[in-house]
């Protein structure tokens, strides 16, 4: 997912100076010298997790290893990999114990699996975040303190009474937010009123919210907003979404790869190149249960000492070169091909509602453990959920206020129940929360319109 800043978790202006200066100096770094960075943070974190976190001390008891046992990218294969089944069941014993006050909070995701992790991020692990994303964004030519403009749901789903509002500007952050909840014709002219009024330098978004904007935008012949640079985040992009998106805007799409967690980061440059993030945390690879030329993603925090997570399963697949070359940009980072991370449908309504995050409803009700839409009709949502125990009698009320909120008045909505067994994929398949069967007037199935 696309990451929300707030103040409570950046505001931290020391020590974002100081990561943000080595960031600068180490994307120049050579790949030896990144790994040694790496493998000294990596020391850091996993002597740390021995002293102070219950389920690592355990786990390396019973393998009888001890933290000099651990101490470069090639001995991490002597530990077992963390499954999010089992961040879900230790999350008490993951925590550290230090024994002084936390500035951490919980967090949680759905990610590609549908059910929610939930998790602690620290003060560090924000920082790492702010600094990660600025130098990013800098590639395009973003200075801190330019107006961007971001397409958001989550914030305009804090409140009912913000649900309905097009657009927010924070002038203290330059920010101005775009609603996303659902791009009807007349909440797309008034965001641009928007854009022509703040005039921002950078677009931000989910790849299917960015896309459907561009082609609503297209539709209707607006030709007059271009940007410095659009940045992709939350979901895989498409080469036929890039190609609309760039050719509306007139300008550069840069696609970027994270997770909540925080344990790997890949980001696009200017010159195409799909780079890992070495500083950010460490990247393994898994290749052979996922077919030629993909891999499987293990990623382990370097910064988030409040729940380090080792060797973790993030549950998404990257695309790898059989011969790498070296980027054009310079940068010695690794890369890879292609990110194959969520992928959504869009539901389009009878009454011109374009709606593509319509999975982070179930973020938002308490209770579920996982839940699915599918609309099989331009007019029907059979949406089915698994309860947990946290489910109460209102929560059904709170989650059909929701899916209203994306679809509207004019889409009948039908709430089922089963069971978590019924809902998970089969194994090695990726959970879709969101299917269409309908085949829009500019789209196919299961596709957003226009592919």
């Amino acid at each position: 997912m696309s990451v929300e800043f707030r103040t409570r978790d950046f505001g931290y202006p020391v020590a974002i100076l100081r990561l943000r200066d080595q960031f600068e100096r180490s994307q120049w770094w050579s790949l030896d010298r990144l790994v040694a960075y790496q493998e000294q943070r990596l020391r850091q974190v996993v002597e740390h997790a021995y002293h102070h976190v219950p389920y690592y001390r355990d786990l390396f008891r019973s393998l009888k290893l001890v933290p000099a046992d651990v101490r470069t990218l090639s001995h991490l294969d002597k530990l077992p990999r963390l499954s999010k089944a089992t961040v879900r069941r230790e999350f008490d014993r993951l925590q550290a114990r230090t024994g002084k006050p936390s500035r951490s909070h919980v967090y949680s995701t759905t990610g590609t699996t549908g059910e929610p992790v939930h998790f602690l991020l620290d003060k560090s692990a924000n920082v790492l975040e702010f600094v990660h994303y600025w130098r990013h964004w800098s590639w395009a030519g973003y200075r801190l303190g330019r107006r961007f403009a971001e397409f958001s749901s989550d914030h305009f789903l804090r409140r009912a009474e913000l649900a309905e509002q097009p657009w927010r500007y924070q002038r203290g952050l330059g920010r101005l937010l775009l609603n996303s909840i659902a791009l009807t014709p007349e909440r797309v002219d008034q965001c641009t009123g928007a854009l022509r009024k703040y005039r921002p330098g950078f677009l931000k978004g989910l790849a299917s919210v960015l896309y459907a904007f561009a082609r609503l935008l297209e539709e209707r012949r607006t030709a007059d907003l271009t940007f410095s640079g659009i940045f992709s985040t939350g979901e895989s992009l498409l080469p036929m979404q890039r190609s609309v998106i760039e050719r509306v805007f007139r300008t550069k799409v840069y696609d970027s790869y994270g997770h909540m967690e925080r344990t790997v980061a890949i980001t696009e440059c200017r010159s195409g190149g799909l780079h890992i993030h070495p500083e950010y945390g460490v990247l393994e690879l898994v290749h052979g249960a996922s077919g030629e030329g993909t891999a499987g993603i293990l990623g382990t925090s370097l910064h988030n000492f409040s729940m380090p997570l080792l060797r973790y399963e993030v549950g998404d697949l990257v695309e790898t070169s059989s011969s790498p070359s070296p980027c054009a940009c310079g940068r010695a980072m690794p890369r890879v091909q292609r990110i194959i991370g969520r992928q959504e449908d869009v539901i389009t309504t009878p009454d011109g509602r374009v709606v593509t995050t319509l999975f982070l409803v179930f973020n938002h009700v308490a209770g579920i453990a996982l839940g699915q839409a599918v609309q099989d009709a331009p007019d029907h949502l059979v949406v089915t959920i698994a309860r947990s125990e946290h489910f109460t009698r209102h929560s059904e009320a709170d989650l059909r206020r929701g899916v209203r909120q994306f679809v509207g008045p004019t889409v009948r909505v039908d709430i089922k129940y089963a069971s978590l067994d019924e809902l998970r994929p089969s194994p090695g398949a990726k959970f879709r929360s969101v299917i269409s069967h309908v085949r829009s007037g500019t789209g196919s199935p299961g596709t957003p319109p226009g592919a």
